[in-house]
């Protein structure tokens, strides 16, 4: 065998190793700070996990996890002021919207006021759940913003609990 070849083999070898360790890692999503192995995401089989996830996603800036906690037929709803009345969007444009924030503010973080542990536990399938958390959202240096979250949640059976309505009430 020629040398070439040895080196072209011992090459080959040697990046399919390094394939193989880092081919876990994804790039795209961001590192966790804790720097732990385990995962802090959460199955969403309750409300409570599924608040922490959407903790999470925000103070992570993980847009992905976030997609994943809204359902298909989601709405975004909120009181414009200036024209008086109800608007609102849907998927698409809240996901759209919601990454632009993830880029935009460096430190986020959500605080969710307490509910009863019996709502915190709920894990009822095949129902529509209206739970309405209070809610502090920091986003850098600026002044934190309160308020209520009105959302309507839906766990299909043998699925995990996503958001199907957000009324924002701050």
């Amino acid at each position: 065998m020629e040398q070439s070849e040895i080196i072209g083999q011992v090459t080959a070898i040697l990046l399919v190793i390094a394939l193989l360790i880092c081919g876990c890692v994804n790039p795209f999503a961001p590192a966790l700070r804790s720097g732990g192995s385990s995962t802090p995401w959460t199955e969403a089989q309750t409300v409570g996990e599924l608040l922490q996830n959407f903790k999470l996603a925000y103070e992570l800036g993980d847009s992905l996890q976030y997609a994943d906690l809204l359902d298909d037929q989601f709405q975004f709803q909120y009181y414009d002021a200036e024209l008086q009345r109800m608007e609102g969007w849907f998927r698409d444009t809240d996901l759209r919207a919601t990454a632009r924030m993830f880029r935009s503010f460096h430190n986020i973080s959500l605080i969710w006021g307490e509910l009863p542990d019996s709502v915190e536990s709920l894990a009822a399938a095949d129902s529509m759940i209206e739970i309405y958390p209070r809610y502090t959202l920091n986003l850098d240096e600026l002044s934190a913003l309160n308020g209520f979250a009105y959302f309507t949640l839906l766990k299909p059976a043998s699925q995990r609990f996503r958001i199907v309505i957000w009324r924002d009430d701050f």
